[in-house]
């Protein structure tokens, strides 16, 4: 396995982790507001890491591989869904007015939400990386 492909895998486990935590913390006690700032700080730097490593190599082979730009295409749709409801998670929690039962919904969806891209990411993504044998 690669190393960036080692890296990612397990970013996704300890924000999952991180998020699985904030759940259990619920939203009202310091150690939440931490949690959530941390998760948020978390993959705000996975995101990064993954814009500066794995998607430029991956465009580069999806020009010569019809099924890649597919795969790439489809994965930047669902990409753009998760994004405007993580960070309107994040704008919604950060502030004061905060309901207990939205957020237990919230913060399940969006650990849903999270689990389903990561097995997508990992079956097909880091795959199709795996196979550009880059390091």
């Amino acid at each position: 396995m690669s190393k960036l492909i080692n890296e990612l895998e397990q970013d996704h486990q300890e924000i999952l982790s991180i998020l699985e935590d904030l759940q259990k913390a619920g939203i009202f006690s310091e150690e939440s507001f931490k949690l959530l700032l941390l998760s948020k700080k978390k993959l705000l730097a996975h995101l990064d890491k993954e814009d500066k490593y794995l998607y430029p190599a991956l465009k580069e082979k999806a020009k010569t591989d019809l099924s890649l730009r597919i795969t790439l295409d489809t994965f930047g749709k669902d990409m753009a869904e998760i994004t405007k409801f993580v960070f309107g998670f994040y704008e919604k929690y950060e502030s004061e007015k905060i309901k207990r039962s939205e957020f237990m919904k919230d913060i399940s969806t969006f650990i849903f939400s999270f689990r389903s891209r990561i097995v997508k990411e990992e079956v097909a993504l880091y795959k199709s990386y795996e196979d550009l044998n880059i390091d």
